[in-house]
Parts: C-alpha cells; sequence; structure tokens
C-alpha cells in the first residue's frame, strides 16, 4: 500500500528539518498521529506554542538563526489568519518560514464546514499576497514536488515564506508512492551578479577616492568579515544590518541612525532598503554616487538613486569584487557621545550599558516595538545573524516566541529578548512554552509603564496624552505561577548585580529581568544628531 498525504507530508518535513512547531486540531488528526510517530522515534522534535501568533514567529527566527527554512503547521480558519502576522513578517524581513495550513473539505467546499472562512480559496489569495509563493496540494502525489519545491523557494536569495494548504479529506488518502526517498537537504541560494553587473561596479569603484560601506540587514545574514577586510575601507551599519562587522574592528565607522551625512565621494550600499526611521525620513546627506547591491530590485532607486544597481546576494558580490579591485585606503569613524548619568533611576540609557557591559559576545540580541528597540541600538553585537530590531513591519509582542525560536534554533547561543511592558503583556502566554520544553533565554522586561513614542508624540502634535498608560500588573507573580525565573530590579545601584545573576539562572530556565525604568527616561539615541 502507499503512503498517505499526512505521511509524505511529515516524510518530507523531516527530510529538512529537525524540529517542527504547530498546534493541533480536530482537522489535523492524522497529520498529528504521524508526526507523533515521528516524535516517539526521535526522528522529529515538536513544540506547541499557545497560539499562532507566536508559532509562525517562533518558526520565522528558527530559520533565521538555522539559516534553513521554519515549518509551523496551523488549521484552517482562525488558526490560518492568527499566523498571518508571522507570516507577514517572514515577507517583510525575508525570512524563509514555510506555512502549511489546512483547509476544509474539498469535495464539501460549497458547504459550511467548522473553522469556515466563507469562502474556500481565501486563505489561498491571502497568503499569496504576503509570500513568494503559494501552493494547494491536489493529490498525495503533490506532495514530494510541492514541498522541496516550496523549500527551494523559501531558501533562494532574497530569502522568504512560503504557504501551503492542504484539504482535510486529503490527509488520509493513499499514494502510489510506496516509499519517500529524500533528495539532498536543500541549501540556501545565493544570487550571484552578471559579468556586466560586475563590470559595472569594477568601473564604478575605480573612480571612487573615499570609497564607504553600508551594510544593511541583507548582509548582517552571513559571515563576510573576510571580505570587508580585504576591502579595506570604513564601514557603517544600518541598525538593522548590526553584526556585519564587530563593533569593536578597527573598520567600522558607527550605525548610520541619526546621522545627518555619511562622508565619502562613493557609497557601496549593501542589503539595504534605506527605510524612514534609518535615514531619518530620507533626509540623512548621501555620497554623491551610490552603488545599490541586494537580491531584490524593488528596493532600487525607490528612496535614493543609485548609478550602479547589482542584483546579488552580499557575499555573492562581494566575492566577485574584492579580486577585482583595489581601493584608496582611508578612514573614518563617528564621535560617539557619552551620556551622563546623573539620575539616580534606571535610565534606558544606563541599562542599555550595563546589559552591554555584561553579556557575552556571543549575544543575540531581539527587540520587540517600541522605546525598548531604541535603547537596543546601543547594545553591540560581534557576530553575524545575531541582531533583530525589525524598525520595518515591527510586531509588538514578537520578542518572546522570537527568542523561543531562537534558542531552539541555536541553543549554543545566548539569546536575550527584550521588550517593554505593554509588548510584554501580549506575548508573555509563551514563556509557558518555554517553560514546557525547557529553553532557557532570557527576557529583559524594560518596565516604565508608559509608551514613550505615543506620549511624546501625542505632547509634541497636541500638547495632552491619551491611552500611553500601560496598565500594572505584578509580573512578578505572574511569572512565577507559570514557572519563570524572575529577578526584579528598582534601584540603579542593584542593576549590574541583577544582570548578572539573571543571565547566569537564564542558562538554566528561563528567566525574566524584570526592569523598573523611569516613565521619564528617554534614550538618548532618540533626540541627538550626529
Amino acid at each position: 500500500m502507499g503512503k498517505t498525504t499526512a505521511e509524505l507530508l511529515i516524510d518530507t518535513i523531516s527530510s529538512q528539518v529537525t524540529d517542527v512547531f504547530g498546534i493541533p486540531g480536530t482537522h489535523g488528526l492524522s497529520l498529528y498521529e504521524e508526526l507523533r510517530k515521528r516524535v516517539s522515534n526521535g526522528e522529529i522534535k515538536y513544540y506547541m506554542p499557545r497560539l499562532e501568533y507566536g508559532g509562525a514567529i517562533m518558526a520565522d527566527y528558527y530559520a533565521r538563526l538555522k539559516g534553513n527554512v521554519g515549518v509551523f503547521l496551523s488549521v484552517n480558519g482562525p488558526g490560518f489568519t492568527n499566523s498571518l502576522t508571522g507570516l507577514v513578517e517572514a515577507y517583510s524581513e525575508g525570512s524563509p518560514l514555510v506555512l502549511i495550513s489546512l483547509n476544509k473539505e474539498f469535495k464539501y467546499r460549497h458547504r459550511k464546514q467548522l473553522h469556515d472562512s466563507g469562502y474556500y480559496d481565501l486563505q489561498l489569495e491571502m497568503a499569496r499576497q504576503a509570500t513568494k509563493a503559494a501552493f494547494r496540494i491536489y493529490s498525495p502525489e503533490d506532495v514530494p514536488i510541492i514541498m522541496e519545491r516550496a523549500f527551494r523557494i523559501a531558501l533562494e536569495d532574497k530569502m522568504g515564506p512560503v504557504y501551503i494548504e492542504v484539504p482535510v479529506d486529503l490527509l488520509e488518502e493513499k499514494s502510489n508512492i510506496e516509499e519517500y526517498k529524500t533528495n539532498k537537504k536543500i541549501n540556501r541560494t545565493l544570487v550571484y551578479p552578471t559579468k556586466e553587473e560586475i563590470r559595472e561596479a569594477v568601473n564604478f569603484l575605480s573612480e571612487c577616492s573615499k570609497p564607504i560601506l553600508l551594510l544593511g540587514y541583507g548582509a548582517s545574514r552571513s559571515n563576510i568579515i573576510n571580505y570587508i577586510e580585504r576591502l579595506g575601507i570604513p564601514v557603517f551599519t544600518t541598525i538593522r544590518g548590526k553584526g556585519s562587522i564587530p563593533e569593536n574592528h578597527p573598520l567600522y565607522a558607527g550605525t548610520i541612525f541619526n546621522l545627518t551625512e555619511i562622508p565619502g565621494d562613493c557609497l557601496i550600499a549593501i542589503g539595504t532598503s534605506f527605510n524612514d526611521l534609518e535615514t531619518n525620513k530620507w533626509s540623512i546627506k548621501m555620497p554623491r554616487r551610490i552603488l545599490h547591491v541586494d537580491p531584490d530590485i524593488n528596493v532600487f532607486n525607490t528612496s535614493f538613486s543609485a548609478e550602479v544597481t547589482v542584483k546579488a546576494s552580499a557575499e555573492a558580490f562581494l566575492e566577485e569584487i574584492v579580486e577585482r579591485v583595489n581601493l584608496p585606503k582611508w578612514s573614518y569613524k563617528v564621535s560617539e557621545k557619552n551620556h551622563k548619568e546623573s539620575n539616580s533611576e534606571i535610565t534606558h540609557d544606563y541599562l542599555a550599558k550595563v546589559l552591554d557591559e555584561t553579556l557575552s559576545e556571543d549575544r543575540v540580541i531581539i527587540t520587540d516595538a517600541g522605546t525598548n528597540q531604541v535603547m537596543a541600538m546601543d547594545i553591540k553585537v560581534y557576530r553575524p545573524n545575531s541582531y533583530f530590531n525589525s524598525l520595518i513591519f515591527n510586531a509588538m509582542g514578537s520578542a518572546i516566541p522570537a527568542g523561543i525560536g531562537a534558542k531552539i534554533a541555536s541553543p549554543e547561543r545566548q539569546i536575550v529578548s527584550i521588550i517593554g511592558d505593554l509588548g510584554f503583556q501580549g506575548c508573555l502566554n509563551e514563556l509557558i512554552t518555554a517553560v514546557q520544553y525547557k529553553v532557557n533565554f532570557l527576557t529583559v522586561l524594560v518596565e516604565d509603564g508608559v509608551q514613550h513614542f505615543l506620549r511624546l508624540n501625542q505632547k509634541i502634535r497636541y500638547g495632552n496624552t491619551f491611552a500611553t498608560d500601560v496598565f500594572q500588573i505584578d509580573y512578578t507573580k505572574v511569572m512565577e505561577g507559570i514557572g519563570v525565573n524572575v529577578i526584579e530590579v528598582k534601584d540603579k545601584e542593584d542593576l549590574k548585580k541583577s544582570v548578572e545573576e539573571a543571565v547566569g539562572l537564564s542558562l538554566k530556565s528561563p528567566t525574566v529581568l524584570r526592569v523598573h525604568v523611569s516613565p521619564n527616561s528617554i534614550p538618548s539615541r532618540l533626540l541627538m544628531k550626529r
């Protein structure tokens, strides 16, 4: 007898990944029975989040840290729609998430069924708007072909999510495939520049007297330091590009956040979309000539005009260029202002300073939406694929599930999720997942009781504030009820010791560092111009 659709789905998933995320439902009983068998024999590990919102984000960050696809299984209807935030975030950030969702029985598609969306093609059509590709499986024989194709598309630069839909009445249908023969695991595929693009880039660079590199998020995903050192020119990063070069490296010039002008006569911009927050609404003064490199041609000439554009992955472009150019050597570094800490209360700046001094160099920093992510700009990183500060899609309440997914993918690394109190209230339920599966990482709760950005902008525009206070609860009692370690700190003189204690505890179990930050504190980086 041939294998069923459910068997083939788990066969193909387990051929590509060792971990899978999902929330079961009555629609997927046969699928989860096959998954149970594979978990029981140690072939794959399974993680069930509290809600699909968190689960899709876990799979997204698993994919980012693993350099592989992340797989999330959802039921149809509300399970699918709950997954959409994670799907859209993965699309915005270029993450190879593979969302596999069930749909109601195809043969009764015109009749109302459990978890009915009202329109059979709704899920597929919605997914098409926020994925690189969307598929529906119509027969068991489709499974190996579509799954392999999905993995390949997700991992091709620019990486991104893929959606696969499975009608539930297909799950137990038998195929003519008696044994699934796996191909080799599919790896990330780089985009290489054409010969003409290489020629144009070399000609451009040969005319530069003070060239400077700007590395964005797309350049931070891989280890490119050898290429950077061979070029030997100053390197700026965007905030999202932190980690492209160690921040203690002699060639590191700083980040461009709140910079009024980028020096030099030629800018080599790699892996950046020039978003509004990092360019001060595109008011930053750029060098006269720009070479823009990215695997996504949709980012070219939308914010700043480039003299030369090259469709290529960061490492593929640098690999082709370094042997062909000898750039003029010069040096530049932004002078960072030291902030005076006269306040007796804990400020955002002081918390960032203590975290930066205490965390290991192997740190992975994940921020949530809000003031915490501005504070985290001052925490240095030293390795690629180590800094995640969205600034574009920017989903609040994502840092905790993101930290869980990252830690599952890279258990040897120091994962630190930084989150404000409103975002924390939105996703603290996923710390139950961390406790259940013993996913040990550190969450830094920046507890200041207000939404700073909203309050600041409301005061500037209207002179009043509304709906900016965060309802206060006893987070310690809630976390201890879940089984999470909590270190609470209110006094400035106790902060360093508390951070050290929390870091130590997070090696053994999920830990929250609850830091009471002054509600009047504003990260100085938000206000300064350089």
